[in-house]
């Protein structure tokens, strides 16, 4: 057992509904960000029933929303000093062009933009003394590179390769921040949970919701690279890693440019930056 304190989001469906169990379960204080009260409250239900004492903090978070990402963010810190694990899990893919409350391609707002601010945001929580974690959900499908010409795919979009895109940045912010002198003694972590049985699909059609029902692992599978990553001290992981069926492995070429990791956290902040929704310390 531990009295460490979690937040995550997507955790009220899916794999993450594991990953908020087993956190519980091993006495984690958990704050959780999510978009629909209903499902917080359901959540809260399930969790309560893996442990009763479990201490849960339950807030309505829109990621397509940059100021709901802001305000979320001030009441956590309002509530806790110090935050020992990040598991930023929230994602969606669609299969049509569809903006966010910002006017922002939404999977690039909510794969992406939404992450790295919460991040941003709570940073100063995190202990610095290398046993703090932040574990980004990626996906296996990060191949190709950072269409900067269209990144928001306007011009053609393509839900395939927004998705796909999205993940890439996952991965590069991933290895960028564990390199950054201003976020050394915290560890970051890049996860891909396999073709899990979720919801992720839903918007693409019946072949696509049948392929993964078809295909899709169960969510507990799903969840346990998140798990190993949790328990596993430090020391045994390596900051900056993509991790799947729990152990590091290579990715393409490309998810190890650092200069076009660079440029794409430029481009993230400057998204932040001009929807007023700038981060407390970068």
């Amino acid at each position: 057992m531990t009295n460490k304190t979690a937040l995550i989001t997507g955790a009220t469906s899916g794999f993450g509904v594991e990953i908020a169990k087993n956190l519980v379960k091993n006495g984690y204080s958990l704050f959780v960000l999510g978009r629909s009260q209903e499902k917080l409250k359901a959540l809260q239900c399930v969790l309560n029933e893996v442990n009763p004492t479990c201490n849960i903090e339950l807030i309505k978070c829109d990621l397509s929303s940059l100021q709901s990402v802001v305000e979320s963010c001030e009441e956590v810190r309002s509530k806790c000093e110090q935050i020992n694990l990040l598991v930023l899990n929230a994602g969606l893919w669609n299969f049509e062009f569809k903006t966010s409350k910002d006017q922002i391609e939404e999977t690039l707002q909510v794969n992406l933009i939404a992450p790295t601010l919460i991040f941003k945001r709570l940073r100063s929580l995190l202990p610095t003394d290398n046993s703090s974690k932040v574990i980004f959900t990626s996906s296996g499908l990060h191949q190709g590179t950072i269409y900067y010409e269209d990144i928001e795919f306007r011009k053609r979009f393509s839900g395939f390769k927004s998705y796909r895109q999205s993940k890439l940045g996952i991965l590069l912010i991933t290895r960028l921040f564990a390199l950054k002198p201003a976020y050394s003694g915290i560890s970051f972590y890049c996860v891909h949970p396999g073709v899990v049985n979720t919801k992720l699909g839903r918007n693409a059609g019946w072949f696509a919701n049948l392929f993964f029902k078809l295909i899709g692992k169960s969510p507990k599978k799903g969840a346990r690279t998140h798990i190993h990553l949790i328990k596993e001290p430090t020391s045994k992981l390596s900051s900056g890693g993509y991790y799947a069926n729990c152990r590091m492995v290579k990715t393409t070429r490309q998810s190890y440019d650092m200069e076009m990791a660079e440029r794409l956290e430029q481009l993230i902040q400057n998204y932040i930056d001009t929807r007023s929704a700038k981060p407390e310390s970068v």
